[in-house]
């Protein structure tokens, strides 16, 4: 059993019967009544969201996953590949892993997760090394202001970094926020 001080961004508690996924959370102390904490829960098998307060101190079953390595194959217009440990190729929809597929490139090693045996979400690291593809040349002297230059990586994704930053040069992003995070270490 765990608490509502217990909760953490990605976490799977069961909540009327179904296993919910903690999508945000925040706590909130009113200055009249009790602490609660205030939730957007993400149905893990319907995909539907649920904003929803719990007084501080609730208690929730956690859902125990299993999880399986794999590799991030490829990506098609309705889902994304991967290649597990014994050679089986599993595919999920892609629209279930739209904020996840910007930050994976072939070969990438992944965990997917299982809810009562069957596969649900894919785990990412917190962060990843991509290559600049392309990056617009820094301009001399705009170094004052802590100025920065938009990039693509070699997954389409585009990101701010500082304008030090060159194209062919990996650097490393946070999936989490989507973020430059420093220059990769070779």
């Amino acid at each position: 059993m765990i608490s509502t001080s217990d909760f953490e961004k990605g976490l799977i508690i069961k909540f009327n019967g179904e296993p919910w996924q903690i999508v945000a959370y925040q706590f909130l102390k009113p200055g009249k009544g009790g602490a609660f904490m205030q939730t957007t829960l993400k149905n893990v098998f319907t995909g539907k969201l649920l904003e929803k307060s719990f007084r501080s101190g609730e208690r929730f079953e956690e859902v125990e996953l299993a999880y399986r390595k794999a590799l991030y194959l490829y990506s098609d217009k309705k889902n994304s590949v991967f290649l597990t440990e014994d050679n089986q190729r599993i595919s999920l929809p892609k629209d279930k892993l739209i904020d996840k597929i910007p930050f994976l490139r072939e070969k990438q090693e992944v965990e997917l997760a299982y809810l009562d045996g069957e596969l649900f979400d894919v785990k990412i690291p917190v962060k990843v090394n991509l290559k600049i593809v392309e990056a617009p040349p820094a301009i001399k002297g705009d170094t004052v202001t802590g100025a920065t230059k938009t990039v693509i990586l070699e997954t389409g994704l585009k990101v701010n970094v500082p304008i030090f930053v060159k194209e062919g040069e990996s650097i490393v992003v946070n999936t989490e926020t989507g973020k430059y995070v420093e220059r990769a270490k070779e």
